[in-house]
């Protein structure tokens, strides 16, 4: 074992060293280097675990393999970087802290940002109006990029780092330092990305922040400032948002089911957020489900595909290994696959000549403050870059949430943030009902328009023993559609812009469907396709519903539904010819239907929706009732 902690700390041997969260010891790793293109690349050691647990291999992931799932982004050629594993050790931390080095660490190019608050705030208005504002996605993740350079760098200095954060940061999922050889990279990162054992998938979403920016001397002043970030609504829709995507993931994953926990608060010594954990089950091979989670909605944005395209359009250069993961790999003691991974945030990169790099982001939604998500971003990179300015130093505050603990008033607000959400979510879903069209199985089409709320859609439609084709709108050819009903799907886009060959395509479908008197169903950008096709005008909201609930009249029955919209479609003339549904501006069409169709601005399959499930059953029925 001394041998081993010898060549890491000499950087004479690859490695990795993790502290996960809550545990009392280091787990150490060492063995070969390797670069990979393709996440099928990495190694499958299938070793003979003698009864144990064993770690196969660990990699950094950068985030330009989101290329993998056919997504936009910057790549300059960053690699998969593998160590494949030929040793492992367990160490208690205290005792590691003991053997680490403390060197001081003085810097030959100050830290800073690559762009002013001023720019920053510039992207994060340009955001919020002209992406959110034309509907082209709920939320974006645009990171500001931080640089510096260290005097006299060696793998010391890089310890140096670890060590003071082993020190004083906590409650982050993840502690660790990796080094391929080549570079090393040291963080503390608050956010689980993925893990799948013994046949569970886990995922947990984090979002809102409280920046523990002042000295609380009483109890009641901390709880107030607390109380008013628990209830702020910005900060809450900011946690359902990346909840509902990855969810989308989590239904396209497990398709045996799962349930959502929350929501909890995790401390940090700089911050406290909020989150859910995400439990499902899958029998799927890991890293399937590993490429099919890239990258999480929480540090990309959603719909996760148009958020790449924007990150893309806003970003000039690679984010390198920023807002992906690592991948630790292995087996249990019954040589069962496991994978665990944590998302590289509050993670910095760091080359042998001393050059640094750190990546940090503010989760963008339609009522963001600008200067706000700036004080955010400083928030965040201030443990990671106190680490590196304070080596030695114990400058972590002492957890305030402890003075908290089981808080009635505080417990019931957690609670209550859950009483308008959907059920079905919450509960392992089991499949409780058949729908059938006469004596048959009910087959449905789903157009997928570049938005995987469609597998939030499937996973709903398959608990009524439904069969499902999901199909992606270039592909969709309705000769070839033999289907029951056809949804038309939700997704990014202007559905007034006629020069965009994707609303092009969805008009054309949509008035097959109807010529054809196709049994039907329209949800949002599907809904307002849909209406501009039956001659109703869908103009810009002036404030974007991304991520709102709503209170509306649902054909006679009051529903809380949920909106992730910009455009909506306008009462006229034409709307008595229709069943309509009113939203809170009396002006708007939410819902819409005739005897074959059936079309929702709003997501039944949302969280947000309370009655989705029933919504959807309720529908389905409808629509099958129609004989032509």
């Amino acid at each position: 074992m001394k041998d081993m902690i010898d060549n890491c700390l000499a950087a004479n041997t690859p490695f990795c060293m993790i502290q996960k969260q809550d545990s009392e010891e280091v787990l150490i790793l060492s063995g070969e280097a390797f670069e990979f293109d393709e996440i099928d690349q990495i190694p499958r050691v299938n070793k003979n675990t003698n009864g144990e647990k064993r770690f196969d291999t660990i990699s950094v992931i950068p985030f330009c393999q989101v290329k993998e799932r056919g997504y936009q982004t910057h790549d300059d050629g960053e690699k998969i970087l593998t160590i494949r594993i030929q040793q492992q050790y367990e160490i208690l931390s205290n005792a590691l802290i003991e053997i680490l080095p403390s060197e001081e660490i003085s810097l030959m190019q100050e830290i800073a940002y690559d762009s002013s608050e001023e720019e920053y705030e510039k992207v994060i208005q340009s955001i919020i109006e002209d992406e959110i504002g034309n509907g082209e996605g709920a939320n974006f993740v645009i990171p500001r990029n931080v640089k510096g350079h260290i005097a006299n760098f060696g793998a010391k200095k890089a310890f140096s780092i670890f060590k003071s954060l082993l020190i004083n940061d906590y409650g982050t999922y993840w502690k660790f330092i990796f080094y391929n050889g080549d570079r090393f990279f040291v963080g503390s990162t608050p956010e689980r990305h993925l893990y799948v054992g013994e046949g569970r998938v886990k995922m947990n979403p984090i979002s809102g922040t409280f920046r523990k920016d002042k000295n609380w001397t009483l109890r009641k002043h901390f709880k107030k400032d607390l109380l008013t970030f628990l209830k702020d609504q910005k900060e809450i829709n900011e946690l359902f948002m990346v909840v509902d995507e990855e969810l989308k993931m989590m239904a396209k994953m497990c398709g045996k089911g799962g349930a959502i926990v929350g929501p909890l608060l995790k401390e940090m010594s700089q911050l406290i957020h909020s989150e859910y954990l995400l439990s499902g089950e899958s029998d799927k091979d890991i890293f399937e489900l590993f490429r099919d989670s890239m990258f999480a909605a929480t540090v990309v944005g959603s719909p996760v595909e148009n958020a790449c395209n924007i990150i893309h359009r806003y970003s000039q250069n690679s984010r390198r290994y920023y807002g992906s993961a690592l991948m630790l790999v292995g087996q249990d003691k019954d040589k069962r696959d496991f994978l665990d991974s944590p998302i590289t945030i509050r993670t910095v990169e760091i080359d042998k000549t001393g050059k640094l790099n750190i990546a940090v982001g503010a989760t963008l939604v339609r009522d963001s403050k600008p200067s706000e998500e700036v004080r955010e971003t400083q928030a965040k990179s201030a443990a990671l870059l106190r680490s590196i300015t304070q080596t030695g130093d114990k400058y972590a505050r002492e957890p305030l949430l402890t003075k908290l603990q089981n808080d009635d008033e505080i417990v019931e607000t957690m609670v209550q943030r859950n009483q308008n959400l959907s059920n079905f979510w919450f509960f392992k879903q089991e499949k409780p009902l058949t729908i059938q069209n006469g004596n048959k199985s009910v087959s449905v089409t789903i157009i997928h328009n570049e938005d995987d709320f469609v597998y939030m859609l499937q996973h709903i439609f398959e608990s009524f023993h439904l069969k499902i084709d999901i199909v992606s709108y270039r592909d969709y050819d309705y000769s070839r559609d033999k289907s029951d009903i056809t949804l038309v799907g939700p997704g990014p886009g202007n559905p007034n812009n006629s020069d965009s060959p994707k609303i092009a395509k969805l008009m054309s479908i949509t008035k097959q469907l109807l010529d054809h008197k196709k049994k039907s169903i329209f949800v949002c950008l599907g809904h307002q396709i849909l209406c501009k096709v039956l001659g109703f005008e869908v103009p810009r909201k002036k404030i974007p519903h991304q991520g709102v609930q709503e209170k509306i009249n649902y054909f006679g029955e009051e529903e809380i539904v949920g909106f992730y919209n910009t455009f909506v479609p306008r009462v006229s003339d034409l709307s008595k010819s229709y069943d309509i549904s009113f939203g809170k501006e009396k002006d708007e069409q939410v819902a819409i239907r005739s005897d074959h169709f059936i079309g929702f601005q709003f997501h039944p399959e949302s969280i947000l929706t309370k009655n989705g499930y029933t919504i959807l059953k309720e529908s389905l029925q409808y629509i099958l009732a129609y004989q032509k």
